[in-house]
């Protein structure tokens, strides 16, 4: 499924994890391996405190990658975001990791330097160990992300827009189970690696109505629209009311209007 991966791969679960523990670990060894940027020298750290600093320094790192990220993940379920946000992010990441680090280091050296005249030695050397796992990661995410895209067939992706014609999602039309009206949006319910999701967007199912028909899925009921292959039977229940069985746990039944109810059983 491709749902703008381009841009949101990037910003998923699996990459704050990956950011969140190799981002850190990867400046811990570099710095430990290497010493950069005369580190020990211009911070002033004699050779038997320089690991044990450079150790707490990794767990500070690893407490703002989590947070940030976590952060991250939040915000990317309310607002679209691209790749120059991301880059304005992983920047921000970068200057507060070094923020904090500072204040540890401004600690460590009794006084002997400024708060602000440490920022400044560390801001600079931290950006350059720091890009490398930034950018690998990246580009890593990228491929993967294109490679994905290249996979899927143009003619089955829908393409969904809100009420102000902006893209907001785009799912390949047979992972769809069904969609549901509530006030003025709509939800759209789908399977992704074996697990259901939902996405709300701004719309009306009138507006979907074309899209939907041209894709497969079914008006079953005025608030719903079902894809006939996510559908494992058709029943009346006690009540009379006639409701669509999905194949996927978790999902209540579907109701039927009378209206619709020849169509439907007629594609399954």
């Amino acid at each position: 499924m491709y749902m703008e991966n381009s841009k949101h791969i990037l910003l998923g679960g699996v990459s704050a994890t990956l950011h969140s523990l190799i981002v850190p670990l990867f400046s811990f060894v570099f710095a430990i391996l290497y010493k950069p940027f005369s580190i020990p020298t211009v911070l002033e750290m004699e050779s038997s405190s320089y690991n044990f600093n450079i150790t707490i320094l990794l767990c500070i790192v690893l407490g703002v990658m989590l947070l940030t990220r976590g952060g991250l993940l939040l915000l990317r379920k309310r607002f679209p975001t691209g790749d120059f946000f991301y880059a304005l992010w992983c920047l921000g990441e970068i200057v507060l990791s070094a923020l904090f680090a500072s204040l540890y280091l401004t600690l460590m050296l009794n006084g002997t330097r400024g708060y602000f005249e440490v920022v400044g030695a560390t801001v600079g050397r931290y950006f350059g160990i720091a890009i490398y796992p930034y950018a690998i990661l990246y580009l890593g995410f990228k491929l993967y992300a294109e490679r994905n895209k290249e996979e899927q067939d143009p003619s089955k992706l829908i393409k969904f827009y809100d009420e102000y014609r902006k893209l907001r999602f785009v799912i390949d039309s047979e992972a769809v189970v069904f969609l549901k009206s509530e006030e003025n949006y709509v939800q759209i319910h789908y399977v992704e690696n074996s697990k259901t999701k939902k996405f709300v967007l701004r719309s009306s199912m009138r507006a979907l109505e074309e899209q939907m028909a041209h894709y497969g899925l079914v008006r079953c009921h005025r608030s719903y629209y079902i894809n006939p292959d996510h559908v494992k039977m058709v029943r009346k229940e006690p009540s009379g009311v006639v409701v669509a069985l999905l194949k996927e746990e978790g999902y209540e039944p579907v109701p039927i209007s009378r209206k619709y109810q020849e169509e439907l059983t007629r594609l399954l």
